[in-house]
């Protein structure tokens, strides 16, 4: 179970083994496909704001980067089964939090990555994490 905490906002998230259908071959397929765009991309932001809360664009360079690391991920989880494709999301998400989940970008990173189906026009269009 992961409990995430926003501010005044909290949501809590609980994904057994038995939410999916094979949970070995999910896991399998977890070890051996590591999302390692999908990771670089959904910790790529386009826009965020400076210090002096001014919104700052990244350079066509980044977002070149970025949109490159999107169709990467998009092919890594083509080679994954359909239902293992949001729990190995979170998983990496976890993971890039520290396990648990909670980070200080967790929201942002769970919230970018919830959508990364969609962006690729696979299904699930969206993951309920």
């Amino acid at each position: 179970m992961l409990k995430l905490t926003h501010g005044r906002f909290s949501v809590t998230v609980a994904v057994t083994e038995n939410d999916i259908e094979n949970p070995q071959s999910c896991q399998e397929q977890m070890q051996s496909h590591r999302l390692n765009h999908c990771r670089m991309y959904v910790s790529s932001s386009r826009q965020y704001y400076n210090d002096n809360l001014s919104m700052v664009t990244d350079d066509d360079h980044v977002i070149n980067q970025t949109q490159e690391h999107l169709q990467q991920c998009c092919q890594e989880l083509k080679n994954m089964d359909t239902q293992c494709r949001c729990p190995a999301l979170k998983k990496m998400v976890m993971q890039d939090c520290g396990g648990g989940g909670q980070c200080e970008e967790s929201t942002r990173l769970f919230g970018k990555a919830r959508y990364v189906p969609h962006m690729c026009n696979l299904q699930p269009t969206r993951c309920s994490f």
